[in-house]
């Protein structure tokens, strides 16, 4: 972090190395950032019986939409919903005392994030999305007693922490990095309670190649 009232950036390569360090600790939240997101995306089809003429009328049914809610989809709309908070929050506000917080995250997870979101803007700090940041969740894994659920996802990014008001930042060139996400069950509710950074690579390659 600065040691002065200087702005953060002074060169291309000190924003490029500063905005790796941060994204390297909330790698698999932003855990997200482009929006981030690899939303997860439902294929729902409705399937229509063939019109079929018979002798005197012509009967036409059609048939109920049967698409299956899995748990795996409901941890994929959690870790959504959590990553899209992070976008939010982190390229507006950055308040630590976002209500919404508290409703995705548990801790260790809520503190880690409190902590960092408290010195961004205590320093006047801002996350700001690249142009390149995309998010592929890879696979979702649930315990065996359904109370946890590992969520593995290959994030593209070149984000940047600036001061708040900047025009037009600098972006760094992109990385890549391979990221989980544990999330716990509590009352039916999917909370994020772990971010782990993993393999990490430059440019846009490794799992996102």
């Amino acid at each position: 972090m600065s040691k002065s009232n200087v702005t953060l950036y002074i060169t291309p390569s000190q924003r490029w190395k500063e905005s790796t360090k941060v994204h390297q600790n909330l790698v698999a939240s932003l855990a997200a950032l482009a929006l981030i997101l690899a939303p997860a995306c439902s294929d729902g089809r409705s399937d229509e019986a063939d019109n079929r003429p018979t002798t005197g009328a012509t009967t036409t049914t059609t048939a109920a939409s049967t698409t299956t809610t899995t748990m795996e989809d409901v941890v994929r709309e959690a870790y959504g919903g959590f990553v899209a908070m992070i976008a939010r929050i982190t390229t507006t506000t950055v308040d630590p005392n976002d209500p919404e917080l508290a409703t995705r995250t548990i801790d260790p997870a809520l503190g880690d994030l409190r902590t960092r979101l408290s010195t961004w803007q205590a320093e006047g700090q801002v996350w700001v999305q690249g142009d390149l940041t995309r998010h592929d969740v890879e696979s979702v894994q649930l315990a065996r007693d359904g109370l946890s659920a590992v969520v593995t996802d290959c994030v593209v990014s070149n984000d940047a922490l600036v001061a708040a008001g900047t025009v037009d930042p600098s972006l760094p060139p992109p990385q890549t990095q391979r990221g989980t996400v544990t999330l716990v069950n509590q009352g039916g509710a999917w909370l994020v309670s772990r971010t782990e950074p993993g393999q990490r690579w430059e440019g846009v390659s490794g799992c996102a190649a």
